[in-house]
């Protein structure tokens, strides 16, 4: 694994970095059906179909374990720019994105969140 990619710098590899891990850097994002790293700075952010202004976003998962993302910790960075440590997939071809209504192009198996 190499120096931290930016959220746009992730998505363009996502084919050669699936299944891989990654560090990514981006501002956290803590929403209500939200929770995603999205790009920095935010006059980069793509704005295309079929994800439109999430498609420079990547949704934050820990999946089906006992492992939780904090939530108390997620609410104190929301904004934040960090650095996510993790395992970055592409979306299930069934579903066509990630998250909550499939509405992020990729998803990161969370591992470490660091605040920059």
């Amino acid at each position: 694994m190499s120096g931290p990619l930016s959220v746009n710098e992730a998505l363009d590899q996502l084919d050669l970095l699936n299944g891989k891990p990654v560090a990514i850097r981006g501002i956290l994002r803590f929403e209500f059906e939200h929770i995603a790293i999205w790009h920095y700075p935010k006059a980069e952010r793509r704005d295309a179909a079929p994800f439109g202004k999430a498609s420079s976003s990547i949704w934050l998962s820990t999946g089906s374990g006992s492992v939780q993302l904090n939530e108390r910790g997620l609410k104190e960075l929301d904004g934040h720019r960090v650095s996510i440590l993790g395992t970055l997939h592409a979306p299930d071809p069934l579903f066509g994105g990630c998250g909550h209504m499939s509405g992020t192009p990729a998803e990161i198996m969370v591992s470490s969140i660091d605040r920059l």
